[in-house]
C-alpha cells in the first residue's frame, strides 16, 4: 500500500533535544519493513500542498496532541473525499478516541507497533498492546529528514530511548505506557548504527527517567565513555547517589534534566512525585559538586494555588540551583492545569516573566561540549 505519515509542527523549537517524533519515526520504519510504500509530510521541515501530497494514496496515518485537532479534521475530510483511508494515533487518539472517531476511519489506543497493520485494513477503535523494544526496527531517521533537521542543529545529535513509558503516576503527566526496558546491548548497537551512518558526536537519551536503576544507569555510562560520545537525558532525584555522578562525569554527559518540581514536600505528595525534598537537594549537591551541567523546574498554577502562593514558592528556590518555574499546562490525560485560581492575565504574565528569567540564567541544553 501507498501509506502517508502527517506529521504536524510542533510548538517547541526544533532545537529542543525531543525534537524528533521517536513514536511516529517507529510506525514508519515497522511500515516499511511490512513492505508498505511509505511518505512523510513532515511540517516540522517543509510546508506542503496536503491534497497534492496525498493524492493516490492509500491511507494517510496521522497523530499527535488536542492542538492539532483542528488540522486532523480538516484533513480528514479532504481524505475522506478522495476516498483515501485515515488512522489516528498518539495521545489524542489514546485519551479522546470516541470524538477522533466520529471524524477518521480508525483510531488506535496506546502503543501502535503491533497493531499499525491491522489498522489499514480495520476500521472503529482498536487498542494497542505493548511491543517488544528490542525486536522491532530503529525509529525511520531517513524518512522524517534528519540530515534537514542536522543542518539546523549547532550539533549533530540524535534520539534514542532505552526505555519507554514511566513507572511512575505524577498528576501532572500524561503518560500511559506500561514502563519497559531495552538491553542496553540493544541500545548500544542503536548508537553505533547512528555514528557510523550519520556521524553524529551525540545522543539524546528522551526517556522519561533515564536512572531507575543504578546499575543499569552506570552500564549506560560505561558505554557512552567506551564510544566517546558526549550525550544528555532526564533523571529522578530519589536514585542518584555519588557513584552515579562519578559515572555521570566520567562519560560525556553533557547536559541532565532533573526532576524537581517543588521544594514543598507538601506540594510534591498532592503531584504523586513519590520523592522528598531532602532527596532533591542531595541530588542537585551532587550535580554542583562534580560540575555536572543541569537545570529543572518547579511547576505552579495548579487549580489549588493562589497567586501569593505562586510568589511564595517561587521565593523559595534556592538561588545556588539551576531551577527555574514554569506554568503547568494542561495537557491531554492530565489532572491539573486545566483550572487555575489565577485568571489568564495573571498566567500570561507569569508565562512571560518565567522566560525573561530562564533566558537570563542563559538556560541551553548545552548541545555542544
Amino acid at each position: 500500500m501507498k501509506i502517508c505519515l502527517v506529521l504536524y509542527k510542533y510548538s517547541n523549537s526544533i532545537s529542543d533535544p525531543c525534537c524528533y517524533p521517536l513514536g511516529f519515526m517507529y510506525i514508519s520504519s515497522v511500515l516499511k519493513q511490512a513492505g508498505h510504500d511509505v511518505k512523510i509530510l513532515n511540517y516540522n521541515l517543509y510546508d506542503y500542498s496536503f491534497i497534492d501530497e496525498v493524492k493516490g494514496y492509500d491511507a494517510v496515518l496521522f497523530t499527535g496532541f488536542e492542538a492539532f485537532l483542528n488540522s486532523i479534521k480538516s484533513h480528514a475530510s479532504k481524505c475522506r473525499e478522495l476516498g483515501i483511508k485515515t488512522i489516528v494515533g498518539g495521545a489524542i487518539a489514546t485519551f479522546k478516541p470516541e470524538i477522533i472517531n466520529k471524524f477518521v476511519d480508525t483510531v488506535v489506543i496506546g502503543e501502535g507497533e503491533n497493531v499499525v497493520l491491522d489498522a489499514l485494513t480495520k476500521t472503529g477503535i482498536i487498542h494497542g498492546t505493548r511491543p517488544n523494544l528490542d525486536t522491532i526496527p530503529y525509529p525511520d531517521y531517513d524518512g522524517f529528514g534528519f540530515h534537514e533537521y542536522n543542518k539546523r542543529h549547532s550539533v549533530s545529535y540524535i534520539g534514542v530511548l532505552t526505555s519507554r513509558g514511566c513507572a511512575f503516576r505524577c498528576t501532572f503527566c500524561a503518560q500511559t505506557c506500561m514502563y519497559q526496558e531495552r538491553k542496553l546491548e540493544d541500545v548500544f548497537k542503536e548508537i553505533d548504527l547512528y555514528v557510523d551512518k550519520y556521524n553524529v558526536c551525540k545522543i539524546m537519551f528522551n526517556d522519561n527517567n533515564l536512572n531507575l536503576s543504578k546499575n543499569r544507569y552506570i552500564e549506560l555510562c560505561e558505554g557512552m565513555k567506551q564510544r566517546k560520545l558526549y550525550w544528555g537525558g532526564a533523571i529522578r532525584c530519589n536514585i542518584f547517589d555519588e557513584d552515579m555522578a562519578i559515572a555521570t562525569k566520567e562519560s560525556g554527559c553533557t547536559h541532565l534534566v532533573v526532576g524537581v518540581e517543588s521544594f514543598n514536600q507538601a506540594k510534591l505528595n498532592y503531584i504523586n512525585k513519590r520523592l522528598t525534598v531532602e532527596q532533591i537537594i542531595s541530588t542537585l549537591n551532587l550535580l554542583h559538586k562534580y560540575n555536572i551541567s543541569y537545570h529543572g523546574n518547579v511547576l505552579v498554577g495548579f487549580e489549588n494555588e493562589t497567586y501569593s502562593d505562586i510568589a511564595n514558592e517561587i521565593a523559595s528556590i534556592p538561588p545556588q540551583y539551576k531551577i527555574f518555574p514554569v506554568v503547568v499546562q494542561g495537557f491531554i490525560g492530565t489532572s491539573n492545569g486545566k483550572n487555575r485560581l489565577i485568571n489568564k492575565d495573571e498566567e500570561n504574565f507569569l508565562n512571560k516573566i518565567f522566560i525573561e528569567y530562564a533566558n537570563s540564567l542563559n538556560f541551553d541544553y548545552n548541545l555542544g561540549e
